[in-house]
């Protein structure tokens, strides 16, 4: 009873701001697609199950009413073509009928994408943003973390959620939640806000690892370096990382370990086995590329077209997954289509890193430089991730190259006019200042 009070309320809530602007009404689409409403309650709500579905149409109308200024930017024309190339690979695929079913769900994530880089204009709706991001979908990965590291320490946690999947894509999710809680708790003063976002994001931590993960754990190391790497205080960021690892990692029972050991190995198979299943599988995506090298074998439908590709006389099984989003779009969009796809990943992760180069001079930048890190690192940890899993359709990654995008669009706009030119930014205060005084003719 208290669940269903505690999504009632909230709904409400959200209801209610949605109608005071279209960025409040994206914040609540945020929280219907992440938290899940419908499914946390334990029983059926009407119309619940189409909840993110009518919240999305909602927010679409809100903004075109409400007449937010229609940006076309570089990035929206990659989304564009995204839309137009995947929907190009359905129709002309032997299993159409498939895969425009599942496209129709891309969309409506290219849409939200769109309008996330149409909303958020400022640094304070970013950080709203990942709030609101970092509580919908932490809030029970942070609860069932320590819940388990208290009673059931050491336990496989195989609980799916109905955004991000089954325990592989579990792991993936909450590895990327973690870089936005540290750039949170960076651009948080409040000691007590602080140690909360901690208490947080150490409940997710071992969420993500308790699914056993392989994929997950390879993301989680990946996250570790980066932030390693990055750190002016090597020393210190060691020895944080050291403490979380004594807390978290000896709970683990050897089973974990053999297992993370295992890291191309299915379970329940022999190393030999599982390691030319997966590489099998691999294979077959290679060969529905080379043979529809343009389209693809159509949007979403690897799993279909296996069975007629599948060389093995089905050894390794009937509709097997690719199980990895890099191979899955290769076979499933074709040569030119995979380019697109790795082409937008890394201009995300562009827009972030250059932020780092801008800031280096200019104190101002620093809680933009922190979001943009969070965000690149997550998209970084993610693509290590996504290797082993079939993830390249995921709402969430593509939320998250809108985001990157998101801190770029924010430097350009609210910070470019501080500076002469806007490929000025990382020069020196002084400098600048200096140029602004000559062109007005003071010296």
């Amino acid at each position: 009873m208290l669940r269903i009070i505690i999504v009632v309320i909230l709904s409400l809530i959200g209801i209610i701001a949605s109608f005071h602007g279209s960025f409040y009404a994206l914040l609540f689409y945020i929280w219907v697609a992440y938290f899940r409403p419908e499914s946390w309650t334990w029983i059926t709500i009407p119309l619940a199950q189409n909840l993110s579905m009518f919240v999305g149409i909602f927010l679409l109308v809100s903004t075109i009413v409400s007449q937010v200024k229609i940006r076309v930017t570089f990035f929206s024309v990659l989304l564009l073509m995204a839309a137009a190339y995947s929907l190009m690979t359905a129709l002309v695929s032997n299993y159409s009928s498939a895969s425009l079913a599942i496209w129709t769900e891309f969309i409506k994530i290219i849409i939200i994408t769109y309008l996330i880089t149409m909303l958020i204009n400022s640094e304070k709706d970013l950080k709203i943003t990942l709030i609101v991001i970092s509580l919908s979908l932490g809030f029970e990965g942070a609860k069932q973390g320590w819940a388990q590291l208290i009673l059931n320490p050491g336990a496989t946690n195989n609980n799916t959620h109905p955004l991000l999947g089954d325990n592989n894509g579990v792991a993936i999710g909450m590895i990327m939640l973690m870089p936005l809680l540290f750039s949170i708790y960076q651009n948080t003063e409040r000691k007590l806000i602080k140690y909360g976002i901690l208490f947080f994001a150490v409940g997710i931590a071992y969420r993500a690892l308790s699914t056993y993960s392989r994929g997950g754990f390879l993301a989680f190391i990946t996250m570790c370096v980066i932030y390693w790497l990055r750190s002016k205080y090597k020393v210190r960021t060691l020895i944080i990382v050291a403490v979380l690892a004594a807390v978290l990692l000896p709970v683990f029972p050897q089973d974990f370990w053999d297992r993370m050991n295992t890291i191309t190995v299915e379970e329940g198979e022999v190393r030999e086995s599982s390691s030319s299943a997966r590489l099998h599988t691999w294979r077959i995506g290679w060969e529905m590329a080379l043979s529809n090298p343009i389209t693809g074998v159509g949007h979403g439908v690897y799993r279909e077209a296996y069975d007629s590709f599948d060389d093995s006389g089905g050894i390794y099984g009937r509709r097997r997954s690719v199980h990895s989003s890099w191979f899955g779009l290769l076979s499933e969009w074709g040569f030119p289509g995979f380019m697109l796809y790795i082409f937008i990943y890394i201009y995300s992760i562009y827009c972030c890193a250059r932020i780092r180069r801008y800031s280096k001079n200019n104190p101002e930048l620093k809680g933009l430089e922190n979001y943009s890190s969070g965000i690149e690192t997550s998209l970084i940890a993610a693509g290590v991730g996504i290797t082993f899993l079939t993830f390249q359709y995921l709402e969430m990654l593509w939320h998250f190259f809108a985001l990157a995008v998101v801190c770029s669009q924010i430097l350009k706009s609210q910070y470019a006019s501080k500076t002469e030119n806007y490929d000025d930014v990382h020069e020196s205060s002084d400098l600048i200042n200096a140029k602004i005084i000559r062109k007005r003719g003071v010296i």
